[in-house]
């Protein structure tokens, strides 16, 4: 395999973990609201205080959610300005 070939192999797989880490952005923003709005709902039921908490903890999972899609985004190199 000359140093052509390699690089195209190379560029191919950045592309694809770029493609699988983009793919976990949105489960894993869905997953995080999902999680603290089950929380709030439980901690609702269990201490009698019927929406409050499921409020708050619907907004703590969509801030973690975004926390995560930034945290990927990093990785993925989105901000990097070679990108640009």
């Amino acid at each position: 395999m000359n140093s052509e070939e390699k690089n195209k192999v190379e560029s191919k797989l950045k592309k694809a973990d770029k493609l699988m880490h983009a793919s976990s952005i949105g489960m894993s923003f869905v997953f995080s609201i999902l999680i603290g709005t089950g929380m709030g709902w439980w901690l609702d039921k269990y201490f009698g205080t019927k929406p409050v908490l499921t409020f708050i903890f619907m907004l703590l999972g969509i801030a973690a959610g975004f926390k995560n899609m930034i945290y990927f985004m990093k990785k993925a190199g989105v901000f990097d300005e070679d990108n640009k």
